[in-house]
């Protein structure tokens, strides 16, 4: 089995801006207007599934990266650890500041309510409570709950799927199943925060969709191309499904969880394999230096592009959805530069340990 050195995908990058974009036109939805097909409308209201393309892209990195040792010490899991802190958490704590900030400046009061939303909140705990899933905090930062979850469990997933290929398709139902069982106990009158009402463990098979990508990838031969069959067939499953989805984003649990199986399986997993192993102009263009940088930057894109950020810019600067647009995307460059980028090569260098060879 080969296995590409390769730790950085220009193409993958660039397309994170995609995704992130894809979230932003649909909370501000600019084609809500009557003059627009319902068609339109419709094609739009699924461009949740940019969250689904996140989850997938982190289920493969994080496999590519880590998979392939043979044995997780002490000083490498703590600098696993380390590095997904020091990845994810200082920009969700700044901004997350700001938002409670915000708050006191334009209400002027601060509550026992407000205090159980910021903690919370600042231990990204949200999506475990329905009664603030959206509401505390940065009401998109839902997912990373699912997120960190990901990365305290996945060490675990490797120790089980190296033993033996069936897990992967194994430990993804079970979790599965165990979430609904979670929701279904947990769904008493006095149980007021709504403990795992809303479920959402079926995106676990995006994640392990993402393994399995990360796998098939590093056992790939170097030489294995293909002509954008896998880009274009991946763009056209995912247009489909934008197009003819006949479920709502709140379909029963197992109905979700076909929807998921069957879009990572058809139309992520294609397109994601094709921008790993085509030459294309997709490719092409999502991995020039802007697309790039924009891709680095869509993580805080995604943590401002609504909430107390965008709604200053819409009284105080340009109230033109597209304006708020192209202002985000440039203080998201600012700040992953010259925030997000040093706290981040800060705390890793602070924190992690030299492992020996």
């Amino acid at each position: 089995m080969s296995q590409s050195t390769k730790k950085f995908f220009p193409a993958l990058t660039g397309f994170r801006a995609i995704a992130a974009w894809m979230i932003f036109v649909l909370h501000f939805f600019p084609f809500n207007n009557p003059v627009f097909p319902d068609f339109i409308k419709k094609f739009i209201q699924e461009w949740h599934i940019g969250v689904d393309m996140f989850f997938v892209l982190s289920g493969f990195l994080i496999t590519y990266r880590y998979f392939g040792k043979k044995q997780m010490n002490r000083v490498e899991i703590k600098n696993y650890f380390v590095n997904r802190f020091a990845r994810i958490y200082p920009m969700y704590f700044l901004v997350t500041l700001g938002v409670f900030a915000d708050f006191i400046i334009r209400n002027q009061y601060w509550n026992r309510e407000k205090t159980i939303e910021a903690i919370i909140s600042f231990t990204m705990t949200k999506t475990i409570f329905a009664k603030y899933f959206f509401t505390a905090g940065i009401s998109q930062g839902w997912t990373l709950t699912l997120e960190e979850m990901f990365y305290f469990t996945a060490p675990i997933y490797f120790l089980f799927i190296k033993k033996h290929k069936f897990w992967l398709i194994v430990m993804p139902v079970v979790i599965f199943v165990f979430g609904i069982f979670l929701r279904n106990i947990s769904a008493v009158p006095e149980n007021t925060w709504g403990f795992m009402q809303k479920n959402f463990s079926y995106y676990i098979f995006e994640f392990f969709a993402g393994m399995f990508l990360a796998l098939v990838f590093t056992g790939k031969k170097n030489n294995l191309k293909s002509r954008g069959f896998f880009t274009y067939f991946g763009i056209f499953s995912i247009t489909v499904y934008l197009l003819l989805n006949p479920f709502g984003y709140s379909s029963p649990d197992f109905i979700r969880a076909a929807q998921t199986i069957l879009l990572a399986g058809f139309g992520i997993l294609p397109l994601f394999w094709g921008l790993l192993c085509e030459e294309t102009f997709v490719s092409k263009f999502l991995s020039t230096n802007l697309m790039v940088l924009l891709g680095k930057s869509s993580y805080i894109f995604y943590l401002i592009h609504k909430g107390f950020i965008p709604i200053f810019i819409y009284e105080f600067v340009f109230p033109n959805i597209l304006g708020i647009f192209i202002i985000l995307n440039i203080i998201s460059i600012l700040m992953f530069k010259f925030l997000e980028e040093p706290a981040n090569q800060w705390i890793r260098k602070k924190y992690t340990e030299k492992t020996q060879k």
